[in-house]
């Protein structure tokens, strides 16, 4: 799993931004998400228009939505998540209170936002990311060692923050 932003208050409230990148990552999603979690996600919604002469037609358009998580449903054979919820976050398309259920996929960003983050989960995010960049870097390593510097300012970035986590823990 890759974290991509991680924005924490002093009380542990706050909100990470991450890509599932393989089937197990689904699975620690699937163990993150909590009822009345805040989810924002890229997902499809079928809106239906009325033209001018009033004849009504429905489109499927891509959009961003953000819902509080109320149920939440794995599909191991698809690798998907089905989260359903009530959008809290109004856009052009989709009003407030209404239900969606979004589908996080592999490679699909979303961002969880929780009231209070449990130390535990955290280390589970950090872990997995840990494990990626160590996947990517050895598979790196057998391709000759040709990282690129943003690569390598990666790398270096988050064995530093590990580093400086263990320090202060």
């Amino acid at each position: 799993m890759k974290l991509i932003s991680k924005e924490l208050e002093k009380d542990n409230a706050g909100q990470v931004t991450l890509i599932p990148e393989e089937a197990e990552d689904m699975w620690h999603t699937y163990n993150l998400l909590q009822v009345g979690d805040s989810l924002r996600a890229s997902t499809i919604r079928k809106v239906q228009t009325e033209s001018a002469t009033g004849s009504v037609g429905s489109n499927r358009i891509r959009t961003t939505l953000t819902i509080c998580v109320e149920n939440i449903d794995f599909d191991s054979q698809a690798c998907q998540l089905r989260v359903k919820g009530i959008n809290i976050q109004e856009n052009q398309h989709v009003k407030m209170g209404a239900y969606h259920t979004i589908e996080l996929e592999l490679n699909r960003k979303f961002t969880l936002a929780k009231k209070h983050w449990d130390s535990i989960v955290l280390e589970r995010i950090a872990t997995r990311d840990t494990e990626q960049t160590s996947k990517c870097k050895q598979q790196n390593i057998t391709k000759g060692g040709k990282e690129t510097p943003g690569e390598i300012e990666k790398w270096v970035t988050t064995i530093h923050i590990e580093l400086v986590k263990k320090h202060v823990c």
